[in-house]
């Protein structure tokens, strides 16, 4: 969750109680969607258990060669909130692909390098995800760090389920 919204990021009025309700019926964030091609430069999507959750999360990094990475993270449900804390081994975990197939370490580690350094200011802080509405039938991730609202790594979001054909792209 919160991977996507740094690197990328309810329903409309009338928005169900449950803002996740979606995440739990299968469907995925696709975030800065873009609706005429069916892309999405990062997804996440959720295993909810109770009162926590772990997450996908895909990243689009580059076009030519395709670059994308996965990463895994773990959190808690607060009050219809995705709450998480940052953890610099996430990054250092997750799979880097080249055009489909598992990159090349050297690639691998440059790219874990340029993405672990983004967020090192953020490794071991608490942050939380409040589903809202915003403009033209998307949502906003809006993304707390330590309890204060960072419109910096909020980001717009559609929810999609896999029969909807997006990607990771532009």
């Amino acid at each position: 969750m919160f991977l996507s919204l740094l690197l990328l990021a309810n329903a409309p009025a009338g928005q169900a109680a449950d803002p996740i309700e979606p995440a739990r019926a299968g469907q995925y964030q696709c975030v800065v969607p873009n609706r005429e091609k069916k892309t999405c430069l990062g997804t996440t999507s959720y295993k909810i258990t109770g009162g926590s959750y772990e997450s996908t999360t895909r990243l689009f990094l580059a076009p030519k060669p395709l670059v994308t990475m996965e990463l895994h993270t773990r959190g808690t449900i607060a009050d219809g909130k995705l709450c998480e804390t940052v953890k610099l081994a996430d990054f250092q975990a997750g799979t880097v692909m080249l055009n489909g197939a598992p990159a090349d370490e050297n690639t691998s580690a440059a790219v874990k390098s340029q993405l672990t350094a983004a967020v090192a200011a953020l490794d071991g802080k608490a942050t939380c995800s409040t589903i809202k509405p915003a403009e033209s039938g998307l949502l906003l991730n809006e993304l707390t760090v330590d309890g204060t609202v960072r419109a910096d790594l909020s980001q717009k979001f559609i929810w999609v389920s896999e029969k909807d054909g997006y990607g990771l792209g532009m």
